[in-house]
């Protein structure tokens, strides 16, 4: 009965640490894009679908209350912080800062 449980226990317990590595990854893979301006749902989608013609890019989510789009990026893709930024820009929108798994940038990123 002991080492029934003891092997229960300890399945969950390696079940939960590997689902927390994957989240964990996944989260630091995110770029966020904190824009100067985005006050519309109609300017939000703008970006987004600007954004979603970046080679690589997964998903893409705005939020017009914290001012900014957060992109994930396709399974083993490395996104590009210049080619998001110029998105951005691309939607008509100023991008204010950029902070990814490649770096936190506030002007355009070089290649």
């Amino acid at each position: 009965m002991y080492r029934t449980s003891l092997c229960i226990a300890l399945t969950f317990t390696l079940a939960f640490c590997m689902t927390s590595q994957s989240w964990a990854a996944a989260s630091k893979s995110k770029t966020t894009i904190t824009l100067k301006v985005l006050s519309c749902e109609n300017c939000a989608k703008k970006v987004a679908d600007k954004l979603w013609e970046v080679r690589g890019v997964g998903d893409v989510k705005t939020d017009i209350m914290s001012k900014t789009a957060i992109v994930e990026p396709e399974a083993d893709a490395t996104l590009s912080p210049l080619h998001l930024w110029e998105a951005v820009e691309q939607a008509g929108k100023e991008p204010v800062k950029l902070e990814g798994p490649s770096g936190t940038f506030t002007s355009k990123p070089q290649e």
